[in-house]
């Protein structure tokens, strides 16, 4: 791959890069390193890239396994949004805040897999296909994974929080 190809096919998916890392870490410059760190590595190996691959699944492939691996070297806990606990409505917010904690911690109870495609799904508004493209799983096995998931989070809402 040519430095041109490079710029015209792989830095304009930074941003789903970017998406991607976020989702898994929830923090914003984490994230943005993540993807700079993926772009390094991706041009120091730019001139083995075919121009015949598919680029976009392999830089948000690249980007997922970087955070991935940022993730289990910092053992990073997900954090509840400091929105949440603005001055104004602060009844509402807290009403809001122990719901968003019980859905987060029956999300964190499902299997890595099942966890990953609801949060690519769910907050980051992708779609069957570009999920199983990012984690390179089937549409099949995306759709069966956020079916179990999702039933799996209602049942534990349900059992042990009296949802």
């Amino acid at each position: 791959m040519t430095d041109q190809e490079f710029r015209a096919d792989i830095l304009p998916l930074q941003d789903a890069m970017y998406r991607v890392a976020f989702i898994l870490l929830r923090n914003e410059e984490d994230a943005a390193d993540i993807v700079q760190d993926t772009i390094l590595k991706l041009w120091q190996k730019h001139k083995e890239l075919s121009r015949s691959q598919n680029h976009k699944a392999y830089c948000l492939t690249a980007a997922r396994n970087n955070a991935l691996s940022l993730l289990r070297s910092r053992d990073i806990c997900e954090e509840i949004p400091e929105s949440l606990m603005a001055p104004d409505n602060l009844h509402k917010n807290m009403e809001s805040k122990e719901s968003l904690e019980i859905a987060q911690r029956a999300l964190e109870s499902l299997p890595d897999n099942q966890r990953e495609v609801i949060r690519l799904s769910s907050y980051m508004g992708c779609s069957n296909e570009d999920i199983a493209i990012m984690t390179g799983l089937t549409s099949v096995n995306v759709r069966a994974l956020l079916s179990r998931g999702r039933r799996k989070i209602r049942e534990i809402m349900i059992d042990r929080y009296n949802f």
